[in-house]
């Protein structure tokens, strides 16, 4: 047998999980560019903290500050090793002579579920939730109202964030299904707006899907613009902006203005993972859902690179498992696709005669998404008896170890 390994379970060990082939069979990982870059040393972090793009330091504009400080952070459904940079902020901040008591770090997820202690201390480190007051944002109570976005969006924001003396964010940068890109203003629409501004802001090309809107498209895109106005608008200070490697490793890091320093972390970000296409189609093709599980499976990996008729499988390996998001939230056409039954259920590499998921724990919820063909599956040695069965003695396989955050491209330019 020939082993290869995938990284498994982000927030909860990043372990590895063994998948063993067939002697004989041509196994070929698709690397994304930074996937092995080396993480930041703590001096490297220090100096993008002193060395601020578009801002003053974060101690400069802390000094004085008499009331709160507010530093938010993502959830677990987020790669961001956000636990590394916590340290140095709350490092800046006791320089500047804040107190332990006028810090308090706010989830900031938009409609996601709440985060727990656990997942406080998964996110940001053990020390940080000791220290300092973690509470989630609220969508449906307690906003200061900014007006309207230029694009009509009703700008409610929450009320903590809005008054705190110091307002700075902290986000990972990955590619997104419409928004271009993570990081930036996302972190205040949808991070801690209200409900109506979030499904405003999501709805502003609805039903229509401009050409602008799309991974890697920042540049006219509306609802990434609302964003980017929206965190102006309600006065965002300073934004810390994350990239990471196929570990989840600390590997880039910009500190400074929401639009300035947010791009040149998108730039870095793009260009590390960036995945170049194989020279040739697979018979088989497996796509991790690593490292961002939690918001189930990207198929492009198997779209690309799948011959006519072949099998396409994806790894969801999650302590968590698939995210149930919260049940208000569901105004965003989940529900109405339940009450119908699920009419238009997926089949998501169009080319593929077979598609499988290996899985650590079965979701109901989540294969209802799917085609009833699609095979879901919790053991590796069930999934290589069919594939030996469907392929015979030789096949060619490509695995995309961090299918969730990869990209090819040449498909997908940068557009900013």
């Amino acid at each position: 047998m020939t082993d290869i390994f995938v990284r498994i379970n982000e927030h909860f060990g990043d372990n590895l999980l063994r998948l063993s082939f067939p002697k004989g069979w041509i196994i070929e990982e698709s690397k994304m560019f930074g996937q092995d870059e080396p993480p930041l040393s703590d001096a490297q972090i220090r100096d993008a903290f002193s060395h601020p793009i578009g801002t003053p330091s974060i101690r400069e504009l802390a000094k004085g500050k008499r009331g709160k400080v507010v530093v938010t952070c993502d959830d677990l459904s987020r790669p961001t090793p956000a636990y590394r940079v916590f340290p140095f902020i709350m490092k800046e901040l006791h320089e500047a002579g804040i107190a332990d008591d006028q810090i308090f770090i706010l989830g900031s997820f938009g409609l996601h579920h709440p985060m727990n202690h656990d997942a406080f201390i998964r996110k940001v480190g053990r020390e940080m939730v000791a220290k300092y007051d973690c509470i989630n944002h609220n969508p449906f109570f307690n906003f200061k109202n900014f007006g309207r976005t230029s694009r009509g969006t009703p700008l409610l924001v929450n009320e903590e964030f809005a008054s705190a003396d110091l307002r700075i964010t902290v986000s990972g940068i990955k590619k997104h299904r419409w928004a271009g890109s993570g990081g930036g203003g996302k972190a205040i629409i949808p991070g801690v707006a209200s409900e109506d501004t979030i499904l405003w802001n999501h709805s502003i090309t609805q039903p229509r899907r401009p050409k602008e809107r799309g991974i890697w498209k920042i540049k006219d895109n509306p609802e990434r613009l609302d964003m980017q106005e929206a965190a102006s608008m309600a006065q965002l200070d300073v934004s810390v902006s994350c990239n990471y490697n196929g570990k989840r490793e600390l590997i880039g890091l910009h500190v400074g203005g929401h639009d300035e320093a947010w791009i040149k972390a998108v730039r870095l970000g793009y260009k590390m993972h960036s995945t170049p296409s194989l020279s040739k189609k697979a018979d088989i093709v497996i796509v991790n859902a690593y490292p961002q599980a939690d918001q189930g499976i990207d198929w492009w990996g198997a779209q690309e690179s799948l011959r006519e008729g072949g099998t396409a499988i994806a790894i969801h390996h999650f302590p968590l498992g698939r995210a149930y998001l919260h049940y208000r939230s569901e105004r965003m056409e989940r529900q109405w696709r339940r009450l119908q039954g699920y009419p238009e259920k997926r089949w998501p590499v169009k080319q593929a005669k077979n598609i499988l998921v290996f899985t650590d724990k079965l979701s109901r919820g989540h294969m209802l998404e799917y085609h009833d063909r699609v095979e879901w599956v919790t053991s590796w040695e069930v999934i290589i008896d069919k594939l030996k069965k469907l392929h015979g003695e030789e096949a060619r396989v490509a695995v995309y170890p961090y299918g969730k955050i990869q990209f090819n491209p040449t498909r997908f330019p940068l557009i900013i």
